[in-house]
């Protein structure tokens, strides 16, 4: 449908991370978005503004998420972080699209060839 990478953004809450920031000004909408490349290539860049106070990142845990995984994120947020936001890009699918390949392991430097061993 696109002959040009895409964005897509105003995520709703609830739908990405419970640590994604939401959008003060517009409550219900998470500071987060994804840069999609044309013709199937998959996603560019997917990047967002964290939340770094610690009452709400807590409220927003799901039912059944184990805190102890995130112990050390949690406190982390109780000393106080400053506010922090970025994005990462995808250095074999920015290859696999620049050189139009139809998968992406030709783009990778190491890729995992089903039935060939590697270290």
């Amino acid at each position: 449908m696109f002959d040009s990478p895409f964005f897509i953004y105003d995520y709703p809450k609830g739908s990405r991370g419970f640590y994604d920031r939401e959008d003060p000004k517009r409550p219900g909408i998470l500071r987060d978005f994804d840069m999609i490349y044309p013709e199937g290539f998959g996603e560019a860049a997917s990047g967002a503004e964290r939340e770094t106070d610690y009452e709400t990142v807590a409220s927003k845990m799901k039912p059944g998420e184990n805190p102890e995984s995130y112990e050390w994120y949690m406190e982390m947020l109780k000393i106080g972080i400053p506010q922090t936001a970025g994005f990462g890009i995808g250095v074999e699918r920015l290859t696999r699209c620049i050189c139009g390949l139809r998968s992406i392991w030709p783009a990778m430097p190491f890729p995992k060839v089903a039935g060939i061993w590697s270290p």
